[in-house]
């Protein structure tokens, strides 16, 4: 029922004032739902119009297995607590994870995104999707100005919010962080002469991003300075496009250490 205190307070949490006092994050669709799972990410329970039952069948099944709670609404109650204009029929919700540094997994050879004051969804969703194809350890979001848990992030991240590892600090503690971690540090700024693939990425390296349109903060322009060239009229690429250049840029060199690595191990085994 509409009436219903739950389903009121899912209605509520639309809106960030609320998902910010209470803590709790909308997980919108089958395909952020079962990233979710297949994550080991907490969820407290999942709405389902009770006409899609068949179709999520198989998701319900393993939340169940997860003891997560589930609830079946009608058409018209889903249509109400559905997120954006074509909601999937499903819908999760959950706790706000802690997004510490001490949280982020450390390998041997670390590869970090840090975004300075990231303005819109879309982007930040983009980003998150770009880390995950690229393999990199973790995302470091600086003094955001977009809401982390809008349920457009997680949609536009097609679930990768859930397998991306995320910390959120200000900058200075960041920097702290970095050196802690004997990272090598190198930011995107279109200004600079040196060209991304002009910098070793292959040691452990935090690659940093400024705001869509404020750009990097004085904090980061000490650092190594790198530039993607422009051919056309346009004097800078979209954040998340730079982000996934520079992400693959520094796949590119590792993966090509290593089978270079390998290649020369297999010649020298042969000449024995």
């Amino acid at each position: 029922s509409l009436q219903n205190l739950k389903i009121k307070n899912l209605v509520k949490l639309r809106r960030r004032r609320q998902r910010d006092r209470q803590k709790l994050m909308l997980i919108d669709g089958a395909r952020a739902l079962r990233m979710a799972l297949d994550n080991h990410f907490d969820i407290d329970a999942i709405y389902f119009s009770e006409t899609q039952r068949a179709e999520h069948a198989e998701l319900l099944h393993q939340a169940t297995l997860k003891n997560i709670a589930l609830q079946p609404v009608s058409a018209a109650v889903f249509s109400k607590i559905g997120y954006g204009d074509t909601p999937d029929s499903i819908l999760g919700l959950a706790e706000q994870p802690t997004l510490s540094l001490d949280n982020l997994p450390r390998s041997q050879n670390p590869l970090y995104i840090i975004a300075e004051g990231l303005e819109k969804p879309g982007n930040l969703g983009a980003i998150l999707r770009s880390a995950d194809a690229a393999g990199v350890d973790g995302l470091i979001l600086c003094n955001p100005q977009t809401d982390i848990y809008n349920p457009n992030v997680i949609r536009a991240s097609r679930g990768t919010f859930f397998s991306v590892p995320m910390a959120q600090a200000a900058v200075e503690e960041t920097l702290h962080w970095l050196r802690e971690e004997t990272l090598q540090i190198v930011a995107a700024a279109p200004e600079s002469d040196l060209r991304y693939t002009q910098v070793d990425m292959r040691p452990p390296t935090a690659i940093i991003l400024g705001a869509e349109h404020a750009g990097l903060s004085d904090a980061w322009r000490k650092r190594t300075l790198v530039t993607i060239p422009m051919r056309g009229q346009a004097d800078s690429l979209n954040v998340a496009q730079s982000a996934s250049i520079l992400m693959f840029e520094a796949l590119r060199q590792r993966e090509e250490a290593t089978t270079n690595s390998g290649t020369r191990l297999y010649d020298a085994q042969r000449a024995k």
